[in-house]
């Protein structure tokens, strides 16, 4: 029994021994680092605030992350990225065989120095790149130091160009650079020679199509030393997504530019009270846009000139309206006008049913015109002119007046009123011979019987081409008004797929820069592709 107890206790230890061994090591090795920060830190051996040597080579990566929201009123772009530094530090060297293989430790990184990196083109007064206590820096055995930034959230300044709005592309940079250092104190340089992006999310509103990095040395004038400062630029190239825009605004636009079309066949009254609502409803996507959109006074973005093109659009279909209105009072088209309107504008708007209207109306109102029978020239006989006894005249006028009333033959004066009038005269009287008119109706002497008799004809004969001519002139003006309405449609399908299906390929992107190594980006598969497969 007491044998069974030795064995268990034996192979109790025997597994327990590894675990044993392997604490006692880590706590070996934890007090191995500690002393060994210990002595690294020491402030006799160490100042945080002295640069390690006379040149520091900083080696730094920008890893992009996200665009978070684009401020454009402001020309402002939120990110995310990180921002990795690393450099070498002399103080921070030690033997391997002194701490026991200890190669890596981790510091706070507020106990070390670091390089004063500042993003230039920030848009707060939060342009350092700090540490936090909560952060650590990895310093390796041979000196150098690997500071990993979380993720920042940068806020810089983005000139923006809003001429092709919605199908515009901006290029962004961010700019880093040691603050206080020139280039002779702390020498910048890239850690990769292309940039990463192995976990970017893409944007509801841009897509990026390229990154790009670069280095360069400026010199400030006023700076109190003759030296230069290195620049870091990180460059983005993005796209914006054009449907929100083109939804929110292209498409009301569009259906207005469709209402002004449909104005044509609705009377004149309700044309002018949909063209102003029309005109109203222009000025307010205005108003929208210039809230949302930064104004810029060197150009103008295209959808504000789509929109004013529309009203131009809108304005000329109304002034159109007054002018078709104004010939539709009138009722009479010049004759050249009428011709062309009705003999080749109509072939042109295929309008020929109004033509053979036209034609048919002229036909109708020259069958239904009076035709007046032409009558020999008939002399009248000799009949007092001039009477020398006053009352027998005026008798005589009046016996005539009297007949010419009963029929239109009666104009031609009877045999037997001149003999009662040479009967009852004693003076000789004058007398002359006239000649017949064709209407019989004016035969008679007197200019008020001329009037009353045949005045109902000459209105009938002068009343009836006039009315042909009307119905012409409205069918002319019909056949106008539709082809005013065929350009103004042809103009409306030209323009509108000029500018949104044209117009945005025919721009030129900056990929085609010679002058700058980009790295391009497909969102869809969220690799990094060739530049040639993107443009």
């Amino acid at each position: 029994m007491l044998n069974h107890r030795f064995i268990f206790i034996y192979f109790y230890l025997f597994i327990c021994f590894p675990f044993i061994t392997s604490f006692e090591q880590d706590f070996n090795i934890i007090d191995e680092e500690t002393r060994l920060i210990r002595m690294l830190l020491n402030e006799k051996n160490y100042m945080k605030k002295i640069r390690p040597s006379s040149t520091v080579i900083v080696d730094i990566r920008f890893v992009f992350n996200q665009i978070v929201s684009m401020v454009e009123k402001e020309q402002i772009i939120v990110s995310n990225c990180f921002v990795d530094q690393k450099w070498t530090d002399p103080r921070l060297v030690w033997n391997l065989l002194d701490y026991k293989n200890v190669t890596w430790i981790r510091l706070p990184a507020t106990s070390v120095w670091y390089p004063d990196t500042f993003l230039y083109n920030t848009a707060d007064n939060a342009g350092f790149l700090l540490p936090h206590d909560s952060q650590n820096v990895i310093v390796s055995h041979n000196g150098t130091v690997f500071w990993p930034l979380p993720l920042a959230q940068l806020r810089t300044r983005c000139r923006m160009t809003i001429k092709h709005f919605p199908f515009d592309e901006q290029s962004c940079d961010m700019i880093f650079g040691s603050w206080s250092h020139t280039s002779s104190l702390i020498h910048y340089r890239f850690w990769e020679k292309v940039p990463e992006l192995p976990q970017y999310t893409p944007n509801n509103e841009w897509k990026l199509l390229a990154v790009a990095q670069s280095i360069k040395s400026i010199e400030y004038p006023n700076w109190v030393e003759p030296d230069t400062f290195f620049e870091i630029n990180f460059t983005i190239l993005i796209v914006r997504k054009p449907l929100q825009a083109i939804y929110n605004t292209v498409v009301p636009a569009l259906m207005l530019t469709t209402l002004t079309l449909v104005s044509f066949f609705i009377p004149f009254g309700q044309e002018m009270q949909i063209g102003i609502s029309i005109m109203l409803a222009y000025s307010v996507f205005s108003l929208r846009l210039s809230e949302d959109v930064p104004s810029q006074s060197d150009s103008v973005h295209l959808i504000s000139l789509y929109l004013t093109i529309c009203m131009l659009f809108s304005l000329s279909a109304m002034t159109w309206f007054a002018i078709a209105n104004k010939l539709r009072e009138r009722k009479r088209l010049p004759h050249w006008l009428r011709w062309l309107a009705l003999d080749y504008i109509s072939v042109i708007v295929c309008a020929k049913s109004m033509h053979r209207k036209a034609v048919r109306a002229v036909h109708q109102s020259s069958k239904t015109a009076p035709t007046i029978p032409s009558s020999p020239s008939v002399t009248i006989p000799l009949q007092p002119l001039l009477s020398l006894n006053p009352i027998d005249s005026s008798n005589h006028l009046y016996h005539e007046r009297e007949h010419s009333g009963r029929s239109p033959s009666s104009c031609r004066p009877s045999t037997t009123s001149a003999r009662e009038a040479r009967d009852t005269t004693s003076s000789s009287p004058v007398w002359v011979r006239r000649p017949l008119l064709t209407n019989p109706s004016t035969a008679s002497n007197g200019p008020e019987t001329r009037r009353s008799n045949c005045s109902f004809r000459k209105l009938n004969k002068s009343k009836e081409p006039s009315a042909s001519k009307n119905q012409e002139s409205l069918y002319a003006i019909h056949i106008i008004n539709r082809l005013v309405f065929c350009l103004f449609f042809l103009f409306v399908v030209i323009f509108n797929i000029y500018t949104w299906f044209f117009y945005s390929r025919a721009l030129k992107t900056k990929l085609l820069d010679n002058t700058t190594l980009w790295t391009c980006f497909d969102e869809s598969r969220l690799t990094v592709v060739n530049c040639n497969e993107t443009i």
